[in-house]
Parts: C-alpha cells; sequence; structure tokens
C-alpha cells in the first residue's frame, strides 16, 4: 500500500492556503478478498482494491466535508476549493471544530494490528478451507441436508489523518474470517444455523474442521424446537446475545445521543444503571483486540475507557463536538469513513468477565430459557424497552431439557442489566470489536403459546 502522509499533508496545506481556519484529511484504502462455496461448488471470488480521501474544512464556525476517489493534484485542488465553497454557505455551529491539540497522540504500545502471513496465502487454499468446514459440517449429522454456503474473506485497510493543529498519523490492519450456515431437517422441520470465526491474525482462527462441527452442533441443536406458555423466568445470555446487548448500551452512552435527547441513559451519569457485577470497557489498546488502534478518527490517543464500572455510569462517549455541546471529557472513540465526518464508534468493547463456569450457570438455573438467537427488530433506544422475537433452549433442572421456538422476550435494558445475578469467565472476542461472557439474569418475561 502506498504512504499517503505527504499526500495528506500537503492537501491540509491546501486547505489552509485557500482561507480555511482549521481542517483535518482522512485517506482509507483496502484491499479485500472473499470467496463463497456451495455444496463444494464456488459461487462467488471476489478481490477489490479501492481508496477515498475526505476532508473537514472549518471556517467562521460552519464546516464542510467533501471526498473524491481520484488522487489526481488537480482533482484533490478542486474538492478542496469546493469545500471552501460549501463552508462559506453552511451554518455556523460554537461547537464546531477539531479535536483538542493536547488530546491528540499515537499510541505506542504494542498492538497486534497486521498480519503479513495472509497475503502469501494462495487461494485455492482459502476455497479450501471454506470447502473443508462445509463439507465436515455436513457429514458430521445425516439429519443436515443442505448448506447455505461456507466462506473465507480477508483484508487489508490502511488510516491516513493529518490535522492542520500538526498531527500526521497512518496505520495498517488486516483481518481474516471463515464461516459455514447449514440447514438441518427433521420430521419435515427445517432449521438453520451457523459459525464463524474472524481475527486479525489467521493463525487465531477456528480451524475448518472446529467451525463446521460448531455449525452442525448448532443447527442440529434446534431441530423438535418448540413453543412454551408465556411466564416469568431467569434467563441465560449465550455470549453472541450477550454482545449485542451491550451494542444498545454503547449506542445510548454515545454522546450525541444524549444531547439529542434520545437515550434511555440521558441524565443517568453516575447513577448504577446495572448489576454490581457489570463492567463494560472499550479499550483500543488491547494488544490482539480485532479493533485496536493508534488513535481515532480525530486523531485522539488511543485509551481504555471503562464508561460502567460495577453498575455505574462513568461517562458518556464524546468526539469533540459533543464533548464541547455536553461540557463532558473527551473518550477517543470514534470511526470514520472517508465519506463522513467522525462518529462515535466502539473499538474493542467488551463487559468484563466474571468467575462462573458458564456450565455452573445453566446448572443453577431451575427452570428458565437460555437464550441462543433473537430479532434484530423490536428495540427502543430512547427508553430501552425491548420485545424481540426469539430462540434457545429450555432449561429443566439445571439441563437443557428441549430447543424452543417462536417465543418473545420483552423487557427494559436497564432493569435487564440491574437483575444480572452471574458473569461467566468465558469472555472472547468471536467476531468483530464486541464481546462479553455468559449472562444470567435473574427473571425475564417470555412471550409463548
Amino acid at each position: 500500500m502506498n504512504d499517503y502522509r505527504q499526500l495528506a499533508t500537503d492537501v491540509v496545506a491546501e486547505l489552509k492556503r485557500q482561507g480555511a481556519d482549521a481542517c483535518d484529511v482522512f485517506v482509507a484504502n483496502t484491499t479485500d478478498f472473499s470467496t463463497e462455496v456451495r455444496l463444494g461448488r464456488i459461487e462467488k471470488l471476489e478481490q477489490s482494491i479501492s481508496k477515498g480521501l475526505g476532508m473537514r474544512v472549518f471556517k467562521g464556525g460552519a464546516m464542510a466535508l467533501t471526498y473524491t476517489t481520484d488522487f489526481a493534484d488537480k482533482s484533490v485542488k478542486s474538492i478542496a476549493a469546493q469545500a471552501l465553497d460549501i463552508v462559506k454557505v453552511s451554518n455556523p455551529d460554537e461547537f464546531n471544530g477539531l479535536a483538542p491539540r493536547e488530546s491528540l497522540g499515537v499510541y505506542e504500545g504494542n498492538l497486534m494490528l497486521f498480519d503479513e502471513s495472509i497475503a502469501s496465502i494462495p487461494t485455492d487454499k482459502k476455497i479450501d478451507m471454506a470447502r473443508e468446514a462445509e463439507e465436515i459440517g455436513m457429514k458430521s449429522d445425516k439429519r443436515i441436508t443442505n448448506s447455505n454456503t461456507a466462506g473465507w474473506s480477508d483484508g487489508t485497510y490502511q488510516v491516513t489523518l493529518a490535522t492542520s493543529d500538526g498531527f500526521v498519523g497512518q496505520y495498517r490492519t488486516t483481518n481474516a474470517g471463515l464461516y459455514v450456515g447449514l440447514i438441518a431437517e427433521e420430521g419435515g422441520v427445517k432449521q438453520t444455523d451457523s459459525w464463524y470465526s474472524f481475527q486479525r491474525y489467521a493463525n487465531k482462527l477456528l480451524t475448518p474442521k472446529e467451525v463446521g462441527l460448531e455449525a452442525a452442533r448448532r443447527v442440529t441443536s434446534k431441530l423438535g424446537a418448540r413453543k412454551v406458555k408465556s411466564q416469568t423466568v431467569p434467563l441465560v445470555v449465550d455470549p453472541t446475545m450477550a454482545q449485542r446487548m451491550i451494542g444498545a448500551f454503547f449506542g445510548a452512552a454515545s454522546g450525541r445521543s444524549v444531547y439529542r435527547k434520545s437515550s434511555f441513559l440521558v441524565g443517568k451519569l453516575g447513577e448504577a444503571i446495572a448489576s454490581p457485577l457489570v463492567s463494560i470497557v472499550d479499550d483500543a489498546t488491547l494488544a490482539d483486540g480485532p479493533g485496536c488502534r493508534p488513535f481515532d478518527a480525530e486523531g485522539v490517543k488511543s485509551s481504555r475507557v471503562p464508561f460502567i464500572e460495577k453498575g455505574v455510569l462513568k461517562s458518556y462517549l464524546c468526539d469533540s463536538y459533543s464533548s464541547r455541546r455536553l461540557k463532558m471529557p473527551l473518550t477517543g472513540t470514534t470511526n470514520r469513513g472517508y465519506q463522513g465526518g467522525p462518529n462515535i464508534g466502539a473499538s474493542n468493547l467488551f463487559l468484563m468477565a466474571g468467575d462462573r463456569d458458564p456450565k455452573d450457570i445453566i446448572k443453577s438455573v431451575k427452570s428458565g430459557l437460555y437464550l441462543r438467537t433473537m430479532s434484530a427488530q423490536g428495540f427502543n433506544p430512547v427508553t430501552g424497552d425491548f420485545s424481540h422475537g426469539a430462540t434457545g433452549h429450555w432449561i429443566e433442572n439445571g439441563e437443557f431439557a428441549y430447543p424452543v421456538q417462536e417465543i418473545t422476550i420483552a423487557g427494559n435494558v436497564i432493569t435487564a442489566f440491574k437483575n444480572i445475578t452471574a458473569v461467566g469467565n468465558d469472555l472472547k472476542f468471536r467476531a468483530g470489536g464486541v464481546a462479553s461472557p455468559t449472562l444470567l439474569i435473574s427473571e425475564i418475561t417470555v412471550g409463548g403459546a
């Protein structure tokens, strides 16, 4: 990949020359590869290279955004001139501006960002790994009758940022992923499920055998699913579902959501909003985390941000704009694409592990639900109320009794998290930068037959 630090610096200088009070330039370039197979046959084989340059210009309290994918000198200067024209007719806002100069910097600790070995993996090996995961999964149980596809993907992403305050930074990251989706059938009823592995380093991925067997275990465990009657019971939350709940807290803690009054956490700073067992952290300095980075999208030096500690909301998550608007500290938790400005975004977001073995958590439940999946719809970010379609396993006397489906779970996020009575010791980043251990919620409303 090309080094775009000089280009970004030159564009900043050009914007200043044309009259900008302040500005920044963000350059993103990516290479992506993906393949999908189904029943052993290749259905997709794609490789792409893309790049783009975005600029933010501030003048007289107003802001303008422009971007281009043409890095030729004439094109970049033209886009810069357009940005200055746009900012002249934009509305001023006293909270606009770059991140404070004293917050800028690059985290110097060891971060496992880039895996050189991914580039040397032959294409046919990537295809073979997807085929192997699918084949092993399908052969593991005769009730598995079809495949939804299996696939491999990998990519390289480079970020370059320069600001008129003198910050210049650049870093590269890699990612690789392997997945398989399967279909099982019993008694004329079909079920689908999948499993995956996603990491920065290829040698940290699960093997094709592990991915295939886990996908098979998950899909066959759904066979024979039934409804249950409506009731209030304990809820054991699978880590893949718990991480979605954590994401809801992260979004609600966004400074932009708070000043817009569109968050269930408005006015709750310093209050207990969860069980004392719950501490949630966004840590961009986690060395081998899939979202680690040396600086955020505004050039703020990466750090560890514990925004919920022992159940208490300690801080909102602020970019420079919401920091000024709310008169709260900047947290360095922004992401960005070249087509827009910084937005609140997680790096390595996780609920800290507890000391309970997940098997012991399940054994502690006399009668309740183990939550495996829930629908994406059904959450109100303003109130924190939720009602999701769900599937899982019914627990009787500490053991899985049978799979359940066509049910709903309903309640309020804060109430549910205050009712957490156990946190598992199985914290692991499985796909992307959000993770959670197994959770036990003492009671939840289950809607069924």
